[in-house]
């Protein structure tokens, strides 16, 4: 009989946790005020920048407290650390699209007579692709020029 009793003391003991743990999540948890949904993310890279700094401003002020003065001083650290890792961005794409030029051309020897044009077209076309979305780049003279 005694185990008996221990057994259905463990078992009441375990429906109160579940029930007040039920109970903590329905209070808990307002269903009449859902969490703000995120943010669309931005257009371009000008205001992806914007809203990146502005994030990072946001917590930075939350996170230590930061006062007007120095919130005035981090500003335009954060901007010039957003262009900054945009310009970084472009460049790494840059050389994404360098490397699969650079695979077109390691794939040619091993291509059938008839497949080698399908390839010279699309290595065209990338190289146009390259040529429009990356000018800026291949303007600036700390990069180096590649073979288009």
């Amino acid at each position: 009989m005694n185990r008996n009793l221990q057994r259905g003391k463990v078992a009441v003991a375990l429906l109160m946790i579940l029930a007040g743990g039920i109970t903590l999540g329905w209070y808990g948890h307002d269903v009449r005020n859902p969490p703000p949904a995120p943010s669309p993310p931005p257009a371009n890279s000008s205001e992806a920048a914007n809203h990146w700094t502005d994030r990072a401003m946001l917590t930075l002020s939350r996170e230590l407290q930061l006062s007007t003065e120095q919130q005035q001083k981090i500003r335009p650290l954060l901007q010039e650390s957003s262009r900054k890792m945009d310009l970084d961005r472009e460049r790494a794409l840059f050389q994404l699209h360098l490397q699969v030029l650079r695979v077109h051309d390691e794939l040619r020897p091993h291509l059938l007579p008839d497949q080698a044009p399908a390839l010279e077209r699309m290595s065209l076309r990338l190289r146009e692709d390259i040529k429009l979305r990356f000018a800026p780049l291949l303007k600036d003279p700390s990069t180096p020029p590649p073979e288009l």
